[in-house]
């Protein structure tokens, strides 16, 4: 049978890899946190260009002149 200080020994040593863990896993939450931040900046950014463009009238090339194509096998 282990001794009470093995065991508390144990204990410790779960707790500090438990504490170790917990500090990892906040690194990494605020780290996604931040990508999520820029990525939720830049397709609002993204988005109001595509409204800008979308909400314009087209504009043809110079000398382009586009062709009306019905059915001509009437």
């Amino acid at each position: 049978m282990a001794t009470t200080e093995e065991m508390n020994a144990e204990k410790v040593r779960e707790e500090a890899f438990h504490q170790t863990e917990v500090k990892e896993l906040t690194t990494l939450v605020k780290s996604l946190q931040y990508d999520c931040a820029e990525l939720t900046k830049e397709n609002d950014e993204l988005r109001e260009r595509v409204k800008k463009l979308a909400s314009r009238p087209p504009t043809w090339p110079k000398g382009y002149r586009p062709q009306n194509r019905r059915n001509r096998h009437n």
